[in-house]
Formats: structure tokens, C-alpha cells, sequence
């Protein structure tokens, strides 16, 4: 399988490969901040895997939302991805420094159901305009 990625997704520390040309499988352990591995059968194929060290799916979602900064000020969103413990958004340049890492937010959309939902949330990354951030109350929304 040269050029092409497959990705995997880790459970319990382990990836399990299989052989496009033998059907050979096997698990694998891979260390925690691992993101891409290639591995090389023993027939001779190689493949190479990006991995998913994520607790819960991501699903692709879209949509306009608003964020709720301590001091009050609200920001317009674009929502990218959700899954159960987070979500992701886009901010429009003109806001992208008013946000932080670590940073406790708040953020208003609307689910797939239809309803208006609040959440709570903490900034844990922030790649130019694309945060991703934690939610930080129990509440299991449905998208």
C-alpha cells in the first residue's frame, strides 16, 4: 500500500493492521503522542497508518454559533467538527486574539434536533483561526 494513508484508531495503547496483500493481523503498540507510523508486514508490504488517539468520534458539522467571553462580548462562530467531549470552530480573524488557551468560554448553536443549546467550554487548542476546545459540563448534547 505505498502512497496512500489508512487511518486507525488506538484502544488501549494498541493499533490493529492488517496485510492488503497476505491478510496477515496484527496488533500493534504504539506510545501516546504517536500521531503517524508506518509499519511493514512480513511479506514485504509496507503501509502507513495515521493514528486517532481519540476517546470519542468526531463528526463533521456545520453551522453558525455564538461565543460568550467572561467580560460578556459575544463572537460569531462557524462550528467545524463536534463530538462528545468537544467541539470545533472556526473565529473570524478580526476576533482570533481574543481567545486563549485555557480559556473558560461559553458557546450557544444549535443542535441536529433543532434546539438552541449552551455549553460550557475550555480552549485547548488554537491553530490560526481554528480553536478547538473541552466541554466542560456533563450534559451529552445530540448533533
Amino acid at each position: 500500500m505505498h502512497g496512500r494513508s489508512q487511518t486507525c484508531t488506538v484502544k488501549n495503547g494498541r493499533i490493529r493492521v492488517l496485510c492488503n496483500r497476505c491478510g496477515k493481523k496484527r496488533y500493534l503498540t504504539v506510545p501516546a503522542g504517536l500521531r503517524k507510523k508506518s509499519v511493514r508486514c512480513m511479506c514485504g508490504m509496507s503501509a502507513f497508518y495515521t493514528l486517532n488517539h481519540r476517546a470519542f468520534p468526531r463528526e463533521s458539522t456545520c453551522g453558525k454559533a455564538l461565543v460568550f467571553l467572561a467580560n460578556g462580548r459575544q463572537i460569531p462562530v462557524y462550528l467545524c467538527d463536534s463530538s462528545l467531549g468537544g467541539i470545533g470552530f472556526n473565529v473570524p480573524p478580526q476576533h482570533s486574539r481574543s481567545m486563549a488557551t485555557n480559556q473558560d468560554l461559553s458557546i450557544k448553536f444549535r443542535s441536529g434536533s433543532g434546539a438552541t443549546v449552551q455549553r460550557k467550554i475550555r480552549v485547548k487548542s488554537m491553530m490560526n483561526n481554528r480553536i478547538g476546545a473541552q466541554f466542560l459540563d456533563g450534559c451529552l448534547p445530540t448533533f
